[in-house]
């Protein structure tokens, strides 16, 4: 996803956003100083371990069978849910609806593309399915 973030934003001039940072520090309790100084370090930081964890979940899926481009699908509904529940429960983020749309509409394409890709991954690693040749 950070990835996909940094190509739109070459397109789309849009500023990083640290909602993810101010998430993992609300959580670990991290001082305003230590967040000022490394709100980049924190964001990676949420980032991977929210794809860990949503990772995990897709594994797991396809371990039992659930498997292909529309389980993937669900997939990114679960992800998204994952980050609404870790956000608002710091208190950091309005429910996606109340969101702009340009901004559900990035949050949604990338979460897709994460969808997608780690659910390609880990059906072909967990279950050997390769979704192109079948």
């Amino acid at each position: 996803m950070a990835g996909t973030s940094k190509i739109e934003q070459f397109f789309t001039d849009r500023p990083n956003s640290y909602v993810p940072a101010r998430t993992i520090a609300n959580h670990l309790g991290v001082s305003p100083a230590l967040y000022s100084h490394h709100p980049d370090i924190l964001n990676h930081a949420h980032h991977l371990s929210m794809g860990i964890i949503a990772g995990a979940i897709r594994a797991g899926m396809s371990y039992y069978g659930i498997i292909g481009p529309i389980a993937s699908f669900v997939h990114t509904g679960i992800r998204i849910a994952i980050d609404q529940f870790v956000e608002n429960t710091a208190g950091v983020s309005a429910m996606p609806w109340t969101w702009p749309i340009n901004e559900q509409v990035v949050d949604l394409m990338h979460k897709g593309v994460y969808g997608m890709v780690v659910g390609y991954i880990c059906d072909y690693l967990v279950r050997g399915v390769d979704w192109f040749n079948s």
